[in-house]
C-alpha cells in the first residue's frame, strides 16, 4: 500500500487506543496506523457514500473489518463514545472549524486531535487555541510543490494565547529542512508582495517580513 509523505508524516505522530477518520477518503490512514500498532480499532467516516465504498473495499481488501467499523455520518456530530483520537485532514481550515463547531458536544478533555489543513492554517491555530485545543507539535511536510502544515492537539479545556509568528507559522514546530525550504519560500513571495505594494501601504507586509527573517535565524 503505497502512502504518501503527508499521510506517513500523520500516521507518525497517531496515539491512542480508538481512532477516528473524518473525510477518511480511502482510508489509508486507518489502514496504515492499524499496521504499525498506533490504535487498536477505528471508524472510518465521511459525508459521501463514494469515498466511505473506497475505503470499505480497501479495508475488506486488507482483512480489516474487525477492526475497522465504516460510518456514513456528517462530520463528528455522531462520534461513537469509544473514540478517543480524531484525524481530520484534506480540506480547508475553515470547513475543519465548521466541524468542531458543530460537533463540540462529543469532544472530551484529553482526547487527541492531527490536522493537516490544505489553507489557511493561521485561522485554525487561532481557533484552536481560544477553544482549548494544546497544540503539541507541528512538522511541514513538501508535497507535490506544496507546503502542509500537520497539527498533533490534546483537547483540554482551557483557551491560552499564541504570539503572531505562532498562528502564522506554527507552534512547536519541527525544525527540520523543509521547515526551513517553507519558512524561505514565504519569505521570497512576502518580498515580491511588498515590492508591488504602494510604500504607504507596506506595514502589515513589513512586520511578516520581519517575523520570517526571525523565524529563519532561528531555524
Amino acid at each position: 500500500m503505497a502512502v504518501s509523505k503527508r499521510l506517513q508524516a500523520i500516521v507518525s505522530l497517531i496515539e491512542g487506543h480508538c481512532l477516528a477518520d473524518i473525510g477518511c477518503d480511502h482510508g489509508y490512514v486507518i489502514m496504515e496506523a492499524l499496521q504499525q500498532k498506533r490504535i487498536q480499532k477505528a471508524y472510518a467516516c465521511d459525508v459521501a457514500p463514494g469515498p466511505l465504498d473506497n475505503a470499505k473495499r480497501n479495508i475488506h481488501l486488507h482483512h480489516l473489518e474487525e477492526q475497522v467499523t465504516c460510518l456514513l455520518m456528517d462530520g463528528i456530530k455522531e462520534l461513537p463514545s469509544d473514540v478517543d483520537s480524531i484525524v481530520i485532514a484534506g480540506m480547508g481550515a475553515s470547513l475543519m472549524i465548521n466541524i468542531l463547531e458543530q460537533g463540540k458536544s462529543h469532544i472530551k478533555k484529553g482526547m487527541h486531535f492531527y490536522f493537516c489543513p490544505h489553507k489557511d492554517a493561521s485561522l485554525l491555530r487561532e481557533y484552536v487555541s481560544k477553544q482549548g485545543f494544546r497544540i503539541e507539535q507541528e512538522c511541514v511536510v513538501e508535497e507535490d510543490g506544496h507546503f502542509y502544515p500537520i497539527m498533533k492537539l490534546v483537547y483540554t479545556n482551557t483557551p491560552y494565547s499564541l504570539t503572531q509568528s505562532e498562528i502564522l507559522y506554527g507552534v512547536s514546530c519541527r525544525k527540520d529542512a523543509t521547515y526551513s525550504s517553507f519558512l524561505q519560500k514565504e519569505q521570497e513571495k512576502w518580498k515580491q508582495i511588498v515590492a508591488h505594494m504602494p510604500k504607504d501601504k507596506r506595514t502589515e507586509a513589513n512586520q511578516r517580513l520581519q517575523i520570517l527573517e526571525n523565524m529563519r535565524r532561528q531555524s
